[in-house]
């Protein structure tokens, strides 16, 4: 949706790539922002074959990241929106039953 509307209208969103086909791509933007300022150039490393928050890392290193392995990685919010002191999660999930007449249902 960035790519098609522009960043403007959704930097809600941590810059993401999914590896290992937008590499270069990240690895242009990570050493872009060390060169800004090595403190905020935190990336959360999520393997595509895992769930349940298992095998996710903290990383601020590129050498730390397996190019060779399926994962999106994304920029580290460090202060992010808290409800009770921790993370959530906002999903909607919508059925559609049938389109004459139509009937959706969302949950």
């Amino acid at each position: 949706m960035q790519r098609r509307y522009g960043k403007e209208a959704f930097d809600f969103f941590p810059t993401t790539y999914v590896l290992p086909e937008g590499y270069a791509e990240f690895q242009e933007h990570f050493i872009r922002l060390r060169e800004k300022d090595q403190r905020k150039n935190m990336w959360i490393l999520k393997p595509a074959n895992s769930s349940q928050g298992k095998g996710i890392r903290i990383v601020d290193d590129i050498k730390d990241i397996n190019i060779e392995e399926t994962s999106v990685i994304q920029r580290y919010i460090t202060n992010p929106l808290l409800i009770n002191g921790h993370k959530f999660d906002l999903r909607t999930y919508v059925l559609i039953t049938s389109y004459e007449p139509l009937k959706i249902y969302i949950f």
